[in-house]
């Protein structure tokens, strides 16, 4: 009876060692998972916050170029409209007129390509943190 005793105790104790093991390497698995949660979760809100940063930057600047265009687009067209003032002929006015479209047409497609190159490269600067933190992602699921 006593060895059928110390056999039932050695077993549960066993069990119990085995059942105490398994939910340590569970929890620690559970753990070292939050952490890296964790330390993801904070490295996205950084790369949110730069991306977010660039982007408030790109507006500005986009805004202070939209600005010095209107600026002396107005100017512009108060030169052409004093220039007319003082025309002599209509064929003078005329010639003045479409001299002034021709540049205006010019300018406004000149600075349409200024705008599409700084808001292209705008776009990449802000994107770039993202594109990072979900290439990172896509590593760390790819390597699980």
């Amino acid at each position: 009876m006593a060895t059928t005793a110390h056999s039932a105790k050695a077993a549960a104790d066993q069990a119990t060692e085995f059942g105490y093991d398994a939910f340590k390497t569970t929890v620690d698995r559970s753990l070292a998972a939050f952490d890296g949660l964790a330390v993801n979760s904070k490295l996205n809100l950084e790369a949110i916050a730069e991306s977010t940063s660039a982007a408030a930057e790109a507006a500005q600047s986009l805004g202070a170029q939209a600005a010095a265009y209107g600026k002396k687009a107005v100017e512009d067209h108060l030169a052409t409209a004093k220039k007319l003032a003082t025309a002599k002929s209509m064929q003078e006015a005329f010639d003045i007129q479409s001299g002034y479209a021709k540049y205006a047409m010019e300018s406004y497609l000149a600075e349409l390509g200024r705008w599409s190159d700084s808001f292209t490269s705008s776009m990449q600067r802000s994107m770039k943190p993202l594109n990072e933190r979900v290439a990172a992602a896509a590593e760390q699921f790819a390597t699980r």
